[in-house]
């Protein structure tokens, strides 16, 4: 047994969950005000015979392990080791191989860090590379403190230096360095050795379908809050070939999560403690010229928007954050946004003005002691936002009062403390001269609005890549969920149904390929999945498929008279949309071959047309 479903044996969700909040009796389950969103009437619920909860109201769920990593801002490591201590288990020592191949990782890493600081200062092309950047204002003492280095254009020099060092085609491919090449007959991967033992005896035809990831582009390794390089930004040389991605980044791997990583600070950690804040920007270079501003608190995200786990990150060392973005059409969402995440939070967030037209980056190199004043002067996000839209609109009209409330109002239904959300709408009442009254409704009937299910959020990014419309990927969860909850249909589903064409994500093909190891047993599914975002992906979706919110806010069973239909009715509706999308595809393509006069491919798309058009027919009737 692992040491986490001896945990789990031991201990009671009612019982951890109730050491934290108050849950009241509801039927067989037990329920309560979630304590990760502010609500009055309880949508928190909690099954003790699944051992898993769930709030409908902000659509956070999962089991106890992601309810104590969330309520106490801790990484699974630190949850796992709480609950064991509660438990009375003893954790096993660490899986030596696993422990092996993750040092391995590591050392690689390492290693290609140094290939790449070697080639920025001992090459042609690196003096190039470090001439750019001394001309955007970095000097060596940062270039050396933050590892900065040049990966060289080719295809393979990262590849062979690592395998000269004796490190395996496979290992290296692991770190996120390589990428695999597709076969393009069948555009599938070039399928992997069996073994290491082959591996190691064909490591040149085994080299021959990968090559390096980083070309030509200047590398700013990401290290964690240790100090080791877990990854890599990396940014197009100048001059390079402008036509691919400005940046490129690590993909997800065993030591590198971009959700759960920011970008300097093992550098940044010792000085957001002292300072009690965290000033957070947008890129790699902001935060080196911070740095060498004297600000040294200052940190990013890495290839992603601001995330649960990043607050986690700061609020370890403070819990107020400095938020520096551009003030650009993107710097405002992003803005906006992140402030939305930290208010639910409760993170004391303040808002930097930088002058108009600057980045953090410029001014650092410039005018340092204009980017230390403005950080200085930072505002509380509210008062930003209030002076913003106030700025914008003339309150004495009457539909510009209508906006600014929507506006104001959407950023103060955020805020998870009742006396500042209070506070901020008798400041706008104020200010429009409106009835506060009308304003607490006009809140809760957006707040009841945010209740919608936002799962497409909450679930990783990998989930969401298949999705070709929002409408697929919603048909696609009411599969998922008929499929966990009656297992009946699951193995019917396996057995007799054609799933080829239903755009897979990582759960929906772990259920595909181990259905019948698992039983088709949904605790025998989440007992088995490796990837925590899959256990709390099939966790959710459980919940919702299988209870509601009754009238009286109890939570209620859902009954389906005939679930293997209704599975069956999705399925066809998302072969449906399938073809809707490909029917609007091939009609764009039709009109193009026209007007070239290419009646080969009028014909042959005409043909296409036609053929989906009729399954369109059967499909349809089949689904009324």
């Amino acid at each position: 047994m692992s040491d986490i479903d001896d945990i789990k044996s031991r201990l009671n969700i009612v019982d951890v969950l109730g050491g934290y909040i108050r849950l009241e009796k509801a039927g067989t389950n037990w329920r309560a005000n979630c304590p990760f969103h502010n609500e009055k009437s309880p949508s928190f619920m909690v099954s003790e015979d699944k051992q898993i909860w769930h709030c409908f109201g902000c659509q956070k769920g999962g089991d106890i392990f992601g309810f104590v990593m969330d309520i106490e801002g801790l990484d699974f490591k630190g949850a796992l080791t709480l609950l064991a201590d509660k438990a009375g288990v003893e954790l096993k020592k660490t899986d030596p191989k696993q422990a092996a191949e993750k040092n391995r990782t590591l050392e690689i890493l390492e290693m290609a860090t140094k290939f790449y600081q070697a080639h920025l200062l001992q090459t042609a092309p690196g003096k190039k590379i470090l001439e750019y950047l001394k001309d955007r204002g970095i000097n060596d003492e940062s270039i050396k403190d933050f590892r900065l280095g040049y990966a060289p254009n080719g295809w393979s020099n990262t590849m062979s230096f690592l395998m000269k060092k004796g490190f395996t085609v496979e290992e290296i491919a692991k770190t996120g360095l390589l990428v695999e090449k597709r076969d393009n007959s069948n555009n599938s991967k070039v399928q992997p050795l069996e073994n290491a033992q082959a591996s190691s005896r064909l490591n040149l035809g085994v080299a021959s379908n990968f090559y390096d990831r980083f070309r030509d582009r200047i590398m700013f390794p990401i290290a964690d809050s240790n100090d080791k390089v877990v990854g890599y930004s990396a940014r197009v040389a100048p001059g390079g070939d402008e036509s691919q991605a400005k940046y490129v980044n690590t993909p997800e791997t065993e030591v590198y999560h971009k959700s759960k990583i920011l970008y300097g600070i093992s550098r940044a950690k010792n000085e957001i403690r002292l300072q009690k804040s965290a000033l957070l920007v947008e890129g790699n270079m902001d935060v080196i010229a911070a740095h060498q501003a004297g600000l040294k608190n200052t940190v990013a995200v890495s290839g992603t928007a601001l995330t649960q786990e990043h607050l986690n990150i700061i609020k370890r060392y403070a819990d107020k954050i400095d938020m520096c973005f551009d003030m650009d059409n993107a710097g405002e969402l992003a803005t906006k946004k992140s402030i939305k995440l930290c208010f639910e939070k409760e993170v004391n967030v303040r808002v930097v003005q930088l002058p108009s037209g600057k980045d953090a980056a410029d001014l650092a190199k410039n005018n340092p002691e204009i980017l230390r004043e403005s950080v200085e002067k930072a505002r509380p996000a509210m008062e930003y936002f209030f002076d913003k839209v106030l700025s914008k609109y003339n309150k004495e009209k009457v539909e510009d009062k209508k906006i600014i409330s929507e506006e104001l109002l959407e950023m103060i239904g955020f805020l998870a403390n009742e006396i500042e959300k209070s506070h901020w709408l008798k400041k706008l009442a104020a200010e429009i001269d409106i009835q506060e009254n009308i304003l607490t409704d006009m809140l809760k009937k957006a707040s009841l609005r945010d209740r919608v299910v936002r799962t497409s959020q909450d679930l990783p990014q990998e989930s969401k890549i298949f999705a070709p419309s929002g409408k697929i990927e919603t048909l696609t969860k009411d599969l998922i969920g008929l499929m966990l909850v009656y297992s009946d249909v699951w193995k019917e589903m396996l057995d007799n149904e054609d799933l080829s064409f239903v755009p897979k994500d990582s759960l929906l093909s772990v259920m595909i390929q181990n259905g019948g190891g698992f039983h088709f047993s949904f605790d025998e599914l989440t007992k088995n999945l490796e990837s925590q975002s899959d256990r709390t992906a099939a966790e959710k979706i459980y919940f919702e498929t299988r209870y509601k919110i009754g009238l009286d806010n109890s939570l209620e069973e859902i009954v389906l008279e005939k679930p293997l239909a209704e599975a069956k009715n999705r399925l066809q509706k998302i072969k449906y949309e399938i073809n809707k999308s490909r029917l609007d595809k091939i009609s764009k393509d039709l009109d193009a071959a026209r007007k070239k006069s290419d009646a080969l491919a009028v014909k042959f798309l005409g043909e296409e047309y036609t053929n989906i058009n009729a399954e369109q027919a059967v499909l349809n009737k089949a689904i009324n």
